[in-house]
């Protein structure tokens, strides 16, 4: 049941974005009104799914591709709610909804490495989830920042392609690109406390160098949402700083797998 509502979760979404992709061309609202509705059940789809994967009894796999899975289906989520809220967020679904699409595939059909999440206590489980779902939500703003650059650039450069043209408006990628990025400060500021309170010498040297990363990352989106919020920040400099923390938050993760499971042989929780 869980593979099939995927397949109907992955379909959707590329239904939808193909059909929203004609909306734009045409400015057809129809187009765009059925692109929602085929969204919205893919997101339905998306919900039930994840919800029997997080609702199982006994122990829980997890791995990074259902986490990242979960947080595409929380930003379509976001994008539907901005319909709601009538603001103009959705046309960002028009990137969004491709890069859900991929995210359940990868769920669907690959078998990456998971973590239990039982047996362990409550804190533990808490800093687990809140550090894989900051990774996700922040991986999903950096690729958001990847395409405010790359409209960034074409458009300093008055090269108005018909990709440019049908490509959502700046303004609206970057105001979700700070929506993102103030959800994934918060789940890596979590992260961090609940480490710091939960995990065994945190600062041990198996886990110095991965912790450090993680604070450095964890300053880097502080300090530019403050620049947001106090200096109005935006464009090139929010690009920047967020592909600097999320390069950071890359090497405290791949970086630490890489060194403790395949050099060390030994797992970060030992």
């Amino acid at each position: 049941m869980h593979e099939l509502l995927l397949a109907v979760t992955s379909l959707a979404y590329l239904a939808g974005f193909v059909f929203l992709y004609l909306a734009m061309r045409r400015s057809n609202s129809k187009l765009r009104r059925f692109a929602v509705w085929l969204t919205s059940i893919g997101v339905l789809a998306h919900a039930a799914s994840q919800f029997q994967l997080w609702s199982a009894s006994g122990p829980l796999f997890i791995s990074i591709l259902d986490v990242l899975s979960l947080c595409a289906m929380a930003v379509i989520a976001l994008l539907l709610l901005s319909l709601i809220l009538r603001r103009s967020y959705f046309d960002a679904a028009f990137i969004a909804l491709p890069l859900s699409a991929v995210s359940v595939i990868l769920e669907w059909q690959l078998h990456a490495p998971a973590n239990v999440l039982s047996g362990a206590s409550v804190g533990m489980n808490t800093h687990i989830v809140s550090s894989v779902a900051a990774f996700g939500v922040l991986s999903v703003a950096g690729v958001y920042a990847l395409f405010t650059a790359l409209i960034d650039h074409f458009l300093r450069r008055h090269h108005l392609t018909r990709l440019v043209r049908t490509l959502p408006p700046l303004e609206i990628l970057e105001g979700l690109l700070f929506q993102l990025n103030g959800i994934g400060f918060t789940l890596l500021t979590l992260s961090l406390g609940s480490g710091l309170i939960f995990v065994n010498d945190l600062f041990a040297q198996h886990l110095a160098h991965k912790t450090m990363l993680s604070i450095l990352a964890w300053l880097v989106f502080g300090v530019l949402l403050w620049g947001r919020w106090r200096r109005g920040w935006r464009g090139r400099i929010a690009v920047r700083m967020t592909l600097a923390g999320m390069a950071l938050l890359l090497l405290s993760y791949f970086g630490s797998k890489l060194v403790l499971e395949i050099v060390l042989q030994r797992s970060w929780q030992t």
